[in-house]
């Protein structure tokens, strides 16, 4: 028997092994006492405690995981939005399986296997008009960085950047500059200019004029020291604040005319909109230079026009992702095209129509308990009174206790942030998912 007889009798094991647990939960649960002190021993080592008492056991099915405890939980949260298609999907586990067989767990921009290029190709196939170069890296703040950089070169070493308030584009020093919250950067010295203009308000008639008003001023004050324009196109940590397409282009267009580089920062929104790209969503790819991705991709990508193209010492890096999570990215990607997820009548907006019309059923039975419903596709958002971060923080705190695992965007309002499972999840489990949120409610 060669060596490929024996893989694919040892695959069948590993997945028939996977599907027995996910039908009986075969793993015995750690009591609430081991439980606790596991968890403890993380805040221990990490120097705080977690937001919510999750440890997975390693088993889940579609929108459902076990906790190490023995509790089955819907999860709404999905590690910031990045599992896509729930828990223990056979297809992207055998994926795993397969490449994990390969001489490299790790590729970088020395030494690549044929999955680098396969990811590459299949981004670039599906990329908006007129992207045509890609480079991969590892967290989505990875690939901000080396869009921050190329956006530099090629505005001969302009230091600044244009963003929008309430906007979130990482955590390293540089994103964390950009990004509007002030506690990211605590104890931190600012070392470039960032100049930030109001982001899409839908109930000011005006919103529009007040940033483009705001957009021309920093150009006409400061549009000599700036690079980039860094926009998301769906308010991410701010609460999946939506704009429409008209809201942006104006913008779009004065940048061009000072040939400032749009960039869309699509880490979150990718693959979540009803189209795997928001930008195609929105229709904006004849404005749109360079685009970040990451989450869903499990790894991230900078995407760019041919003419922006870097001098070759700028951009390096020794990895640039697993070998696992590049061939799990790109099976990803085919199954999102594959299988009508994107389009008007795709599984997302599906979704979408269902979870707002659950949203006003609950607004109906709690009277002026949810408000502010806004998001897109896999994405939406709603706030629980009058969205304190406490009272919020404390609402998804119950709904964990009572078998629903949420995260919030915003601070002070802060909304509940719905991370919709969209590959996986059914009508029952997100009938389910609001009845817990209407008895958590109640409370």
């Amino acid at each position: 028997m060669d060596f490929g007889d024996n893989f694919e009798r040892g695959l069948k094991l590993i997945l028939d092994s996977i599907a027995e647990a996910q039908a009986g939960g075969a793993r015995a649960p750690l009591s609430a006492a081991a439980m606790k002190r596991e968890l403890d021993g993380l805040a221990l080592l990490r120097g705080r405690p977690a937001f919510y008492p999750y440890l997975g056991s390693g088993l889940g099915r579609g929108a459902r995981v076990m906790l190490a405890d023995g509790r089955w939980m819907l999860d709404f949260a999905l590690g910031i939005g990045v599992h896509f298609f729930g828990h223990g999907n056979l297809d992207l586990i055998e994926t795993a399986i397969r490449a994990a067989a390969s001489d490299l767990t790790m590729q970088g921009n020395l030494i690549f296997n044929r999955e680098y290029r396969a990811l590459m190709k299949t981004l670039l196939d599906h990329a908006p008009r007129g992207i045509d170069q890609c480079w991969l890296s590892l967290s989505g703040a990875d690939a901000n960085e080396n869009a921050l950089k190329l956006a530099r070169q090629n505005r001969d070493g302009r230091p600044g950047i244009i963003a929008f308030e309430h906007c979130f584009h990482g955590r390293t020093s540089a994103m964390a500059e950009i990004t509007d919250r002030p506690d990211y950067r605590f104890g931190q010295p600012s070392t470039f200019p960032v100049y930030r203009i109001p982001f899409f308000n839908r109930d000011d008639p005006d919103s529009a004029k007040k940033s483009l008003d705001a957009l021309v001023q920093v150009i006409r004050s400061h549009g000599d020291e700036i690079a980039a324009f860094i926009v998301e196109l769906v308010q991410g940590e701010a609460g999946f604040i939506t704009a429409p397409r008209e809201f942006f282009v104006p913008l779009f267009e004065q940048c061009h005319k000072q040939r400032i580089i749009v960039w869309a920062d699509e880490v979150q929104t990718f693959a979540r909109t009803g189209e795997l790209f928001a930008t195609d969503w929105l229709q904006l790819a004849d404005y749109v230079e360079m685009i970040t991705i990451g989450k869903v991709l499990q790894g991230s990508a900078l995407l760019y026009r041919k003419s922006l193209a870097p001098d070759p010492g700028l951009i390096s890096g020794t990895f640039s992702g697993a070998t696992v999570a590049m061939a799990v990215g790109r099976r990803i990607i085919e199954k999102l095209c594959d299988e009508n997820f994107f389009g008007p009548e795709g599984r997302e907006k599906q979704l979408e129509q269902m979870t707002r019309a659950h949203l006003a059923r609950l607004g109906d039975a709690h009277p002026g308990a949810i408000s502010h419903v806004d998001g897109t596709g896999a994405m939406l958002a709603f706030r629980v009174g009058s969205g304190t971060l406490e009272a919020t923080r404390a609402y998804i705190r119950r709904c964990f206790d009572a078998g629903l695992a949420l995260y919030y965007g915003g601070h002070d309002p802060a909304c509940v942030r719905l991370f919709l499972p969209a590959g996986c999840l059914s009508e029952d489990e997100l009938s389910d998912a609001f009845t817990i949120l209407g008895e958590c409610l109640s409370e």
